[in-house]
């Protein structure tokens, strides 16, 4: 019995692992799709109000067709589903905010810090060490990040107090979109917890942003048909699959893998937008993803199996 407790421990281990790395990738594309979008005039509030929007309707769709046992009220859990949803509808916005008004480099190395400052604050609160193993990827993915983004290069000073202020709600926004994604998944799995989460930051920006607000230049089709995309291949499918690995592996080490976000955005630059790519950022490449396969096979601790309530 205990065999098979382990051997199910690890595969559900290596699912979530999975889920989280098919969800960084999809973020990446769609970090790339959001650049054409904000280069044809559209506004980061405008995309993430129709980014949450489409895509919390579309998994609503899903359940509603092929899994009505989903869309349980879930009374008991609301208000950590509307917390949930405040933080969806806060990370991609202040994100956004911050490399509009810094180098990319400086948001992306505080916004990929998340991972860093969760091993910290999860080993104070235990009174324990992350793993060597943790520790390692840490270096591993944080070096990466630091060549990828070209950091050293950059002259510090000066900085947009604005713009720090953003990347710093940006990172607190991620740290809490992760840990209130796994509370919430204790109880409700991941697609009704996505379209609900989607559809309460949706309601927020509809508030802060009524339709008939919105710029003109945002309803033509072109402009439309890409943001779909955006609702579909770059909020339901990528946080629904990010909820679900939340269920199975801890929050830390979810951070650590949506590292490899930035490697996945910076080659489908170099294909899709022709950016090219130096030694340093390709190295940096590599160290990602070493530090994601040291993640993979440390012995992490196990996880409860998920409530099929």
């Amino acid at each position: 019995m205990i065999k098979r407790s382990r051997q199910g421990g690890s595969s559900r281990q290596a699912m979530g692992y999975a889920m989280a790395a098919s969800a960084s990738l999809l973020f990446g594309f769609n970090g790339n799709l959001s650049r054409l979008l904000f280069d044809g005039g559209i506004t980061p509030v405008t995309l993430v109000e129709f980014r949450m929007l489409i895509g919390g309707l579309c998994l609503l769709a899903l359940m509603l067709v092929g899994w009505r046992q989903g869309l349980k009220w879930y009374t008991r859990q609301w208000g950590w589903i509307i917390a949930f949803g405040l933080t969806l509808a806060l990370v991609t916005y202040t994100y956004f905010m911050a490399i509009s008004l810094l180098p990319i480099a400086v948001a992306l190395i505080i916004q990929f810090s998340a991972a860093a400052w969760m091993a910290l604050g999860e080993a104070l609160w235990r009174r324990k060490l992350p793993t060597r193993s943790v520790l390692l990827a840490l270096l591993c993915t944080l070096g990466g990040l630091l060549l990828l983004t070209g950091a050293w290069h950059l002259n510090l000073n000066g900085l947009n107090p604005l713009g720090l202020l953003f990347a710093v709600l940006a990172l607190l926004s991620f740290i809490a979109y992760l840990l209130l994604g796994k509370r919430v998944g204790r109880d409700v799995p991941s697609l009704p917890a996505t379209s609900y989460g989607a559809l309460v930051a949706a309601v927020f920006w509809l508030c802060v942003q009524p339709p008939w607000a919105i710029p003109a230049a945002t309803w033509s089709w072109q402009n439309l048909l890409l943001m779909a995309v955006v609702g579909i291949a770059g909020m339901a499918i990528p946080f629904a699959l990010e909820l679900g690995a939340l269920r199975h592996v801890e929050a830390t080490r979810i951070g650590i893998v949506t590292t490899l976000e930035l490697v996945a955005g910076s080659i489908i630059a170099y294909f899709w937008l022709g950016q090219l790519l130096d030694l340093p950022q390709i190295i940096g490449c590599v160290l990602v993803l070493v530090g994601l396969v040291v993640l993979q096979y440390d012995a992490a601790p196990e996880i409860a199996a998920p409530s099929t309530n």
